[in-house]
């Protein structure tokens, strides 16, 4: 087909009944013109803020969005005037790679009454930075200020020593540590406060865009301004009971003292030194833990204000006598055995929780009489017990087994007849 032919066939396709197509044009312009008039055309002039749906997993949005400045729109007139909460402004991260790499993404706006069509956005796009997601532990370090003249600063306590830092995985590498400030009182009040703690890179610089959790530290400073020392004991303080069954048997503290300093009056009035409370509850086996110690006010430990406190726990034990029956093993068919006593006392000595087991399911005693023949036999007693359980008595020590031969078996062979004597013969038959 030539080129001049198919130009032909293309224009007579264009003017083709052309009244009637110019006759559509100018309806749909009619409409068109119809519907501006029916509606009001407004603009909103922001700002809508910019939130995202649709989150890849282990992702995180690292920077801010741009919020939408200006929204044209068309709406009914009994609409009314709309405000920045009638709309919503969105973009869709779900195809979009967490590679730390801006991208540029459509904002979807929408009007929460479905009457109200969205004609224009400013912006049209926003730039999102998307990268995956990291958590880490670090450290937590406190610097504290200068103390006032003639004060002592005591032992600096603060928990949690450690926090967990969450946010985009390039910045969570860079944190070595959380920094927890603390300005002391010149005077010597001593410090107890909540403090922010501040993310740090090695350099000690801080580091934005993560999260640190917790968020604040508790700090407590002692400071002392009429200072003295004093040796005294550690006690320890136990939290809880052991397991039903067991108990604690002794408790060893290391340092068993401490050099304790701070102001003369308080320690004038101190004989120990309590420690926090170790948890006990439900143990079955020793308990160590590293505590702090509990210290008034104005009092601080020289070295360290923690110690080492093992729980010993031990199986509450006990003499119990449990009755036991018996059992014959390696009887032979046959046989017929008989005993002289039906029981056995046992005087058993364990902890009270295995004791308490055996008491609660019948005991046998096993009785080996393999290989026994007829007649009388007495055979020792020895229980099979669990381990941890000792035997300290039984009675009686032995049985006597009385053995039966066993009974002949009936023969097979039938009697031979007996002859009848002379002028007799045999007995009917019954019919």
């Amino acid at each position: 087909m030539s080129a001049r032919r198919l130009a032909r066939m293309v224009m007579g396709a264009i003017v083709h009944n052309w009244p009637l197509k110019v006759a559509a044009l100018a309806l749909a312009a009619l409409l068109y013109v119809g519907l501006v008039a029916t509606q009001d055309s407004s603009v909103y002039p922001g700002p809508i803020t910019v939130t995202y749906v649709h989150l890849p997993p282990d992702s995180v949005v690292t920077n801010q969005l741009k919020d939408v400045e200006q929204i044209r729109y068309l709406a009914p007139a009994d609409v009314g005037h709309l405000t920045g909460s009638n709309f919503q402004a969105t973009v869709d991260l779900a195809n979009v790679q967490p590679t730390g790499t801006p991208v540029s993404l459509p904002v979807d706006v929408q009007a929460d009454d479905p009457r109200v069509t969205i004609i224009d956005v400013k912006p049209r796009t926003v730039t999102v930075i998307l990268d995956k997601s990291a958590a880490a532990d670090v450290p937590v370090t406190v610097v504290k200020s200068e103390s006032g003249p003639g004060v002592t600063v005591g032992e600096t306590v603060f928990t949690p020593q450690q926090a967990r830092v969450l946010g985009p995985a390039a910045a969570v590498g860079r944190v070595v540590a959380v920094r927890v400030t603390v300005t002391l009182d010149p005077s010597g009040l001593n410090y107890d406060q909540e403090v922010e703690g501040v993310p740090v890179d090695i350099a000690g610089a801080p580091v934005t865009g993560v999260t640190v959790v917790p968020a604040t530290f508790h700090v407590q400073i002692p400071q002392i301004t009429n200072g003295q020392t004093r040796s005294l004991p550690v006690n320890p303080v136990l939290s809880g009971d052991p397991a039903p069954g067991f108990r604690v048997s002794g408790i060893a503290v290391s340092p068993a003292t401490v050099l304790v300093q701070g102001d003369a009056t308080q320690l004038v009035k101190m004989i120990e030194v309590d420690t926090a409370p170790v948890g006990v509850f439900g143990a079955t086996r020793d308990v160590s833990s590293v505590v702090a110690l509990s210290l008034p006010t104005g009092v601080a430990v020289a070295g360290g204000g923690t110690v080492t406190v093992t729980v010993h726990v031990a199986a509450l034990t006990d003499t119990r006598t449990l009755a036991a029956g018996f059992r014959l093993d390696g009887q032979q068919p046959g046989m017929a055995y008989t005993l002289n006593v039906d029981s056995a006392l046992l005087t058993l000595y364990g902890s009270t929780a295995d004791l308490d087991r055996l008491a609660s399911v019948p005991l046998v005693v096993g009785l080996d009489v393999a290989g026994m023949g007829p007649g009388k036999h007495q055979v020792t007693v020895v229980p099979s017990l669990p381990s941890g359980v000792t035997l300290v008595a039984v009675d009686p020590t032995t049985v006597t087994v009385d053995i039966g031969a066993p009974s002949p078996a009936p023969s097979d062979v039938l009697p031979s007849p007996v002859p009848l004597s002379p002028g007799l013969s045999p007995a009917p038959s019954p019919s």
